[in-house]
């Protein structure tokens, strides 16, 4: 059952990507795990950007595709997260990527777009 509507959704991958893009360097975290966070917070940024919904501002990457992605995200925070599960960032991780794959699942697959003439 989709119940999230596009326009909540967006406001949630903006916020997640930031979250995820700032964790590592709130956590003291160095070298690798950092980049791999910054990367994905950055990834989830550019991928909602292009995504054709309220929030997009390209809005060339169907609805359907970024749900996909999203997936993909999620399943990679859970891979960080059992990785790191004694640190710090472990455990929040998986909680996003868990977050993100229920998200994906119960999102609309289409924007609502306003009745013509309104």
């Amino acid at each position: 059952m989709r119940v999230v509507p596009t326009r909540f959704h967006g406001v949630i991958d903006y916020l997640v990507s930031l979250l995820v893009l700032t964790l590592p360097f709130a956590a003291g975290e160095q070298g690798a795990i950092r980049w791999v966070f910054v990367a994905l917070g950055c990834t989830g940024i550019v991928y909602s950007l292009i995504t054709d919904y309220e929030w997009g501002a390209l809005r060339l990457l169907p609805m359907p595709w970024h749900l996909a992605l999203d997936v993909v995200f999620g399943v990679v925070m859970l891979v960080i997260g059992v990785a790191l599960w004694s640190a710090a960032l472990g455990k929040i991780s998986v909680a996003i990527g868990v977050a993100a794959l229920v998200l994906s699942g119960i999102t609309e697959l289409q924007p609502r777009r306003p009745a013509r003439g309104s």
